[in-house]
């Protein structure tokens, strides 16, 4: 089985196909207010603040529904000024609109002001956008220019800031009409080797070690009814391709900056790596094309640094003593519970 194969074979929901949000990938336009500081110290995960998300329709006219608010990330609320966020739309309030069958959402902000931040929340956009090209089952996202009115003092400050929605994991599984496993460990060979695989080169593409498909850190899995469970990556801020200044790896790597690639796949059949190798080098032209497609949001620096990133990650393939150290000795070994008997 290819993954040509299971893009083909996809189901798709109705929902999926009527969801406008996520359609139109122009970048939207929103405006929102809330209490910055009382957002971050709320460690609560069902305290939800209010407020209003004003945006423009597909026509371009102003429109407005209420929204529910809390700051997700404890690393990214600790070490940022503005946290990610979790916006939940009240029941029957996003109908007729571009978010209607969107109840839950994720807003990934910058982690502070300044171009500089704005194009790191880019990049990581981009990120995502690279994961489609190669993956069938991925969050969709939408680039927004976002205003953010922070309410914390009694002059009300204004940050322009580049920033994505994010689609609910719950809506990711409606999308594929699958399950969600939403606990306990997933071992490597209860997941689709073939997507398992192309997961683990994607890593080593934009050099991110924060995730695990074992405890579903940064991935989550879905059930898509064939015994097998599919990974669905997120979360690529820590990722060498963005390269935030908050971005460490773990003590516990051989690394000591993000931007050094390890890869720490499974090892799996000779065969099956050579397909995926050759199946990347087929997609380096579009992968590349799709951030030269963004950037017109990137300074000329950041963007030129982000391709050469992305084009050091196919030096390596096309060179096969460089496929061979840096990708195929490191990968882990694992033995099935049925090999071990």
């Amino acid at each position: 089985m290819t993954l040509v194969l299971v893009v083909s074979l996809l189901p798709r929901s109705a929902a999926y196909q009527k969801d406008k949000l996520f359609a139109d990938q122009v970048p939207l336009d929103m405006e929102m207010d809330t209490n910055i500081k009382f957002l971050k110290n709320s460690e609560s995960d069902t305290v939800f603040f209010s407020s209003w998300l004003k945006f423009k329709d597909s026509a371009g006219n102003p429109d407005s529904i209420p929204v529910d608010l809390r700051a997700r990330g404890n690393s990214r609320r600790a070490q940022c000024f503005f946290p990610p966020l979790w916006l939940k739309i009240p029941n029957g309030e996003a109908k007729n609109t571009i978010f209607q069958g969107n109840r839950s959402l994720k807003l990934v902000l910058p982690c502070q002001e300044g171009e500089n931040y704005n194009h790191l929340a880019v990049k990581e956009y981009v990120i995502y956008k690279l994961y489609e090209e190669i993956s069938p089952y991925y969050f969709r996202t939408r680039l927004v220019n976002l205003t953010l009115i922070d309410r914390q003092n009694k002059k009300a400050k204004s940050y322009s800031l580049n920033a994505f929605v994010l689609e609910d994991i719950d809506q990711v599984a409606k999308n594929y009409q699958a399950k969600q496993k939403k606990t306990g460990l997933v071992l490597p060979h209860l997941i689709n080797d073939t997507l398992a695989l192309s997961q683990d080169f994607f890593a080593f593409m934009i050099g991110n070690t924060d995730w695990s498909n074992t405890t579903q850190h940064n991935v989550r899995m879905l059930d898509i009814g064939n015994g097998m469970y599919v990974p669905v990556a997120y979360d690529f801020d820590y990722s060498g391709f963005v390269n935030a200044p908050y971005a460490l790896p773990y003590d516990y790597l051989p690394i000591k900056n993000v931007t050094e690639r390890l890869y720490r796949g499974i090892c799996r059949n000779p065969e099956l790596t050579e397909w995926v190798r050759a199946y990347y080098l087929q997609k380096e032209t579009q992968l590349l094309k799709i951030l030269d497609e963004n950037r017109i949001h990137l300074s000329n620096s950041e963007f030129d640094s982000a391709r050469a990133y992305l084009s050091g990650f196919f030096d390596i393939l096309k060179n096969d003593l460089a496929f061979q150290s840096q990708m195929i000795g490191s990968c882990q070994q694992y033995e099935t519970p049925a090999a071990r008997k």
